[in-house]
């Protein structure tokens, strides 16, 4: 595990900071939602845009690293959530910080491809299942502590908008200026939808419930808005 560590330390530090300024955003924009008296059914609509986001650049990420490089893409995708961020308290319209929330999707998407990627090439058959287990306990500590910063300042300011563009600013910095080598990134083949069921029938399940929350999302949504309307 300490090897691992010593091996990555740059790439999982980065998404350290980069899962904290995450776990933050998601909740500061619920309650700031509230705040700015948005009805069920546009913050439904604000917090599902990341998700279709998110499809889009799991499609479009790995052509992406191709031709620029993990580094150029974790950076200039990063620096798109960073700039988003700040517009939210700028611009209090649902619209607006649903096609904010899409961005990011797809931002944090390329940056979960580029991590993951870059870290399964660093690491061998023998260590594979500690990198994979660090980084995702490096991910839900993020999360975690990104929580825990919401009652730093008031939720209707600017200050908690500008924190997390600080955190998601300052990830790229120790991966571009780390001495690791970058992974070369090869041309992938994609694999058909029974493939994958067939070799990783309960991933596909246990992917199938949690992506279902995406989609009670929109309907609980609906439901509320056909009940404030009537």
């Amino acid at each position: 595990m300490i090897s691992v560590f010593t091996n990555s330390w740059a790439l999982l530090f980065g998404m350290m900071l980069l899962m904290v300024g995450n776990g933050l955003h998601g909740t500061l924009l619920g309650v700031r939602g509230e705040i700015e008296q948005f009805t069920t059914f546009q913050m439904s609509i604000v917090m599902s845009a990341y998700f279709v986001g998110f499809l889009g650049a799991s499609r479009m990420a790995p052509e992406m690293i191709r031709r620029v490089g993990h580094v150029r893409v974790f950076a200039a995708l990063a620096s798109f959530i960073s700039a988003v961020l700040v517009l939210f308290p700028l611009i209090a319209n649902p619209w607006i910080w649903a096609v904010g929330r899409l961005i990011i999707g797809f931002c944090f998407c390329g940056v979960y491809v580029t991590a993951e990627s870059w870290l399964n090439n660093a690491a061998t058959n023998e260590n594979r299942g500690q990198s994979l287990s660090l980084y995702m306990i490096i991910q839900m500590l993020g999360l975690v502590v990104g929580q825990g910063l919401l009652i730093l300042a008031d939720p209707g300011g600017y200050v908690l908008f500008i924190v997390i563009s600080i955190l998601v600013s300052l990830s790229f910095a120790p991966i571009l200026l780390s001495i690791t080598p970058t992974p070369a990134f090869e041309t992938t083949n994609p694999m058909q939808l029974k493939k994958l069921v067939l070799t990783s029938p309960l991933g596909c399940v246990g992917m199938f419930l949690l992506g279902g929350g995406l989609f009670s999302t929109i309907w609980h949504g609906f439901c509320f808005w056909c009940r404030d309307i009537t």
